[in-house]
């Protein structure tokens, strides 16, 4: 498995990594009111495409992508690698593997009220977890622990039709990042494998992934060529 960081406010010429993009995706990026947001999308697809080009010797502007019922996109026809994308403030992470089920996130640290966000969302052996570690992890503690669950719905495919407090995920510091329980399918505990990204202090991110061992991930850097 390799997962690739990507800074997104790198890749000048805007213009060419379009042209990469399918119309469906140049719509989406069309969608976004705010420039930087636009730009940082059109960044991130363009370089994911670019990136599987690597893994199946063809062209980035030629692949084709399709999607489930809940958004999660594939090459079209089945075809492997699996992948998985996620962006948050200047960076984003492509987690790529041969085949099986594969979630990637990375949260930007931001000001929540992590109390009132715990017991909205996460299971209630999160949110003990969670509000049991001193005031200065509570924000470490909170973001791991996000992006941990995104990485499993991912991984998943289901967007939100997963309920994130139906499943808990290991927060604690020093505790390995695991999987701990999970009312949607209970077998995942034992299938599901977890690592931390690791990425700048005010970023948490992670990969959930049920396939063939690959063994520990790859950790790379992305950086833009003008290569198409």
């Amino acid at each position: 498995m390799d997962i690739w960081q990507i800074n997104l406010d790198s890749g000048d010429d805007l213009t060419a990594l379009r042209d990469l993009l399918d119309p469906n995706e140049k719509a989406r990026a069309d969608r976004f009111l705010s420039e930087s947001v636009a730009r940082r999308f059109v960044v991130s697809h363009s370089a994911v495409r670019r990136i599987l080009s690597t893994y199946v010797g063809q062209c980035a502007q030629e692949l084709v992508f399709e999607y489930n019922g809940h958004g999660k996109p594939a090459l079209a026809g089945g075809g492997s690698p699996s992948f998985s994308l996620s962006h948050s403030g200047e960076l984003a992470l492509c987690a790529v593997a041969q085949s099986g089920e594969l979630g990637v996130d990375i949260e930007q640290w931001r000001e929540v009220r992590v109390a009132e966000l715990a017991k909205r969302f996460f299971s209630a052996t999160e949110s003990r977890h969670l509000l049991g570690l001193p005031d200065h992890e509570l924000k470490a503690g909170f973001f791991s622990c996000w992006s941990r669950k995104e990485a499993y719905i991912k991984a998943k495919g289901l967007g939100l039709s997963l309920p994130l407090d139906q499943f808990s995920v290991e927060l604690r510091p020093g505790m390995p990042a695991a999987l701990l329980d999970c009312a949607y399918a209970p077998d995942d505990v034992g299938r599901f494998r977890y690592w931390n990204v690791p990425v700048p202090p005010g970023f948490a991110a992670a990969v959930a992934y049920n396939g063939p061992d690959e063994g520990a991930p790859n950790f790379r850097s992305w950086v833009f060529s003008s290569r198409a």
